[in-house]
């Protein structure tokens, strides 16, 4: 059996190879990434709703 680590100097646990920040780093990350797809996903069914309500005029989503 393989003995632990002893933890940092900052008091935390390494994360396989990783400093503990480059994990929460990477975690915040991901979380950004799934808060902008939702966000972009929810404008997007907002704009065809719209669309559908008040059919011409420009349209922010895909003007982007």
């Amino acid at each position: 059996m393989r003995r632990a680590r002893p933890p940092l100097r900052d008091g935390f646990d390494r994360v396989g190879p990783f400093h503990p920040y480059v994990a929460f780093a990477g975690v915040l990350l991901l979380d950004l990434v799934i808060v902008l797809v939702v966000l972009g996903v929810v404008s997007a069914i907002g704009d065809s709703i719209e669309d559908a309500i008040w059919p011409g005029g420009f349209d922010m989503i895909r003007g982007l």
